[in-house]
């Protein structure tokens, strides 16, 4: 999922470059092989039945990042954060496992604030990435005895159109600063972890929550 973002297109072209046969989901036309409404539990279920044949792997990259405070959050942009950058991984994963073989290898994009909080994100955006960060944790025994692993790649600051949205020019390099590397992250730099994480030389490697971030946090 996610594919047509700055994390997720890398991703999909690494795993391409690879020999991998990659399908898409997302929920803009023309930009995924299966188009599907993130909060609607049948299509995604529909989703996954078109992708034919089994399943070796699943990436997350998809994921809604906006600001807060608190007094601007309404409970039902709250409901469609969690909706969208949890309920959907959950829901996809529920309905894909009678597919997922031994060996198969799950990894969802999550982000440095589920160590902490989000500089630029809303608490809603925290809460749903230490949501998935635990999920993460849980599922390793759920799904290890199945052999099946799942871990999570965090990314701090990546360069690409988010980042640069939601931060002025200034501000957004006053918050390299935070970073010991001194620099945003290219998404190919992600999309590398998360190639590691889907393949067999990371076998040993399940309920981990990996930062990718230069330092930070």
């Amino acid at each position: 999922t996610g594919a047509d973002g700055t994390i997720g297109s890398a991703i999909r072209a690494r795993l391409v470059g690879g020999g991998a046969v990659v399908t898409t989901i997302g929920h803009r036309p023309g930009l995924a092989d299966h188009v599907a409404d993130l909060t609607d539990e049948a299509a995604l279920q529909a989703a996954i039945a078109a992708a034919g044949g089994p399943i070796d792997g699943l990436v997350f990259a998809h994921g809604l990042l906006l600001p807060g405070p608190i007094e601007a959050v309404a409970p039902a942009e709250w409901r469609r954060m969690l909706s969208i950058n949890l309920d959907s991984i959950y829901t996809l994963i529920h309905h894909a496992l009678p597919r997922l073989a031994p060996g198969a290898s799950i990894v969802a994009v999550s982000s440095t604030a589920a160590f902490d909080h989000s500089p630029v994100g809303g608490p809603h955006y925290t809460a749903s990435k230490w949501a998935l960060n635990g999920l993460v944790r849980h599922l390793a025994f759920d799904l290890g005895p199945r052999g099946i692993r799942i871990n999570s790649v965090c990314p701090g600051t990546v360069e690409g159109p988010m980042a640069r949205a939601l931060l002025s020019d200034e501000a957004y390099e006053e918050s390299l600063k935070a970073i010991p590397l001194g620099r945003a992250a290219d998404g190919d730099e992600i999309a590398e972890v998360v190639q590691f994480l889907l393949e067999p030389r990371s076998r040993y490697v399940t309920g981990t929550n990996v930062p990718v971030a230069g330092g930070y946090r």
